[in-house]
């Protein structure tokens, strides 16, 4: 864990969505930002106080697994910073955020999360949740970028907000080409 005073006068008064990993990226400590960010969207459980011990990576989408644990070997091994950008939009609200990962001592890793776009989604014209879901009910969902599968248009990918609030167990999530190429970039898709 990082010292209490050194945290508190870098990180507390941030308003970056700000986090620490500890050598086995278990959530060490998490800044105030943290817990207003949960609380402003709905998810009182996952507060600082109740994420402690977790670790990251049992919460990263299979499908970024790799990504991201290699964006954390990269930045122990080379004690240099890795940053990203990445969406996490609401059913009302469309989000960018820039995702930086710093060493953090003993081999911990500091994991700053800073908003970089915040609007409403722009209405559209209502989308027909058939042409989106298999014979199962089932919606295939970037884990990236959280756009929507179609299925009789294959390669598009639609912005359905709506379906962000959709029971977890009637979405499968994928990559889309954009995002596979973005975080997995020279390979192909098997």
């Amino acid at each position: 864990m990082i010292r209490s005073r050194i945290w508190r006068d870098a990180y507390d008064t941030d308003p970056a969505t700000i986090f620490a990993l500890d050598e086995n990226l278990k959530i060490v400590q998490c800044n105030p930002a943290w817990d207003r960010f949960a609380n402003e969207n709905g998810a009182a459980q996952l507060t600082g106080a109740n994420v402690l011990g977790t670790c990251i990576m049992d919460v990263v989408p299979a499908v970024l697994q790799d990504f991201y644990s290699a964006a954390y070997q990269l930045v122990r091994r080379f004690e240099r910073q890795w940053w990203h950008v990445f969406d996490c939009s609401s059913s009302n609200t469309s989000r960018s955020f820039q995702m930086r990962i710093l060493p953090g001592g003993a081999h911990g890793l500091v994991v700053i999360n800073t908003l970089l776009r915040e609007e409403p989604h722009v209405e559209k014209a209502a989308a027909r949740l058939e042409e989106y879901t298999d014979a199962d009910g089932v919606v295939t969902m970037c884990a990236n970028c959280r756009r929507v599968e179609h299925l009789s248009q294959p390669g598009r990918w639609d912005w359905l907000p709506f379906l962000l609030n959709a029971n977890q167990a009637l979405v499968k999530p994928s990559l889309c080409a954009f995002c596979f190429a973005y975080h997995y970039p020279g390979r192909s898709r098997v």
